[in-house]
């Protein structure tokens, strides 16, 4: 009977070692993928951010184009006009 009971507990013990060693690697596991996450989203708002900044320059060009050559198309009808 004492063989029983040794065994068992010897059994139970392997067991909450297991389940201590699961429950370790799947916080490790997590703790990975979280970092995985933060960094690949600072990487897609680094990113974003370069292509707004390279939007707006080309929109800020695109409207100074677009106001001098109204401004001189201004400039001949007034000429037109005197």
């Amino acid at each position: 009977m004492r063989i029983v009971v040794l065994a068992l507990m010897a059994w139970l013990l392997a067991a909450c070692n297991t389940a201590q060693g699961v429950k370790k690697d799947v916080g490790r596991g997590v703790e990975v993928t979280g970092e995985a996450l933060q960094k690949g989203g600072e990487a897609v708002g680094g990113a974003l951010n370069k292509t707004g900044e390279v939007v707006g320059g080309a929109l800020q060009k695109g409207g100074e184009a677009v106001g001098s050559a109204l401004k001189k198309s201004g400039d001949a009808v007034q000429k037109v006009v005197e």
